[in-house]
């Protein structure tokens, strides 16, 4: 019997045929790193889904449970709507930020129908600046927000009938952005980048010193925290000219904590 599966990651930056053959490449050698041990058992990408750009993928083999359990925990795959479910934490990376002025959207896979989990703006000011009256666009500045920025959500309400759902930050994301102010350390969020070309670019520019840590959320989205007194707009002006259509986002505990005051 075959395993199918609908992963978590969301992949974009194709901008060519060969491009994509690269992606498909590279995407087929990190799932293989998580399953190591199984040689009997086989995983096949089937196809790139064109609506929602995530890998179906097919496992056959005698462990294909284990297999197919292992990616679960690790990568993780869509949710349908009906199984969502409150108090429920969810990867998810942010879409259309600072559209609109109510909150902001995350894509956590969550589909049939997809929907986007909203972060309200009263859950932004009561999470992320201590519940004072400013704006998202405000908020969003100081975070440095961005499309597919990398983020776990917690589902808070669900309108069964409207087919909405609403979420608030998760303790694993809050604690990130604490131990940043906590520190006085700066961060760099990397969206559409693999953790090793990100490694590779902070090798050749000399960066790789000032790391301190290089957490892979999902495939092209990295949480990279930096060693105190490092300026992390400085690192992104020079590893950004080797990552084309990569966006990098500076996480600075000198922004966030002016939100508190």
């Amino acid at each position: 019997m075959v395993k199918k599966l609908i992963l978590f990651d969301k992949i974009y930056n194709i901008t060519s045929q060969r491009k994509k053959d690269e992606v498909f490449s590279r995407y087929f050698k990190f799932l293989n790193e998580h399953v190591k041990g199984f040689n009997k058992t086989s995983i096949r990408i089937k196809k790139l889904r064109e609506f929602d750009n995530r890998f179906e993928i097919e496992i056959k083999g005698p462990d294909e449970v284990f297999v197919s359990n292992i990616l679960k925990k690790e990568i993780g795959v869509i949710t349908d709507f009906k199984d969502a479910q409150i108090g429920q934490t969810y990867k998810g990376t942010m879409v259309d930020v600072g559209k609109v002025g109510f909150g902001i959207f995350v894509d956590c896979a969550i589909l049939k129908p997809r929907t986007d989990v909203l972060i309200e703006l009263r859950t932004l000011r009561e999470q992320l600046c201590s519940g004072k009256s400013i704006s998202a666009r405000e908020i969003i500045k100081a975070y440095n927000f961005m499309d597919h920025y990398p983020i776990h959500v917690k589902i808070i309400n669900i309108d069964q009938q409207g087919q909405k759902l609403q979420g608030e930050f998760a303790q694993e994301t809050l604690n990130l952005f604490k131990k940043v102010m906590d520190e006085n350390i700066e961060g760099i969020i990397v969206s559409g980048s693999s953790k090793n070309q990100f490694k590779k670019a902070l090798l050749k520019t000399g960066h790789l010193r000032d790391m301190i840590s290089i957490e892979r959320f999902s495939f092209l989205e990295n949480i990279v925290l930096l060693k105190e007194n490092t300026d992390a707009p400085g690192i992104i002006a020079h590893v950004g000219k080797d990552l084309k259509r990569c966006k990098l986002s500076a996480l600075r505990a000198k922004r966030i904590i002016q939100l508190y005051n």
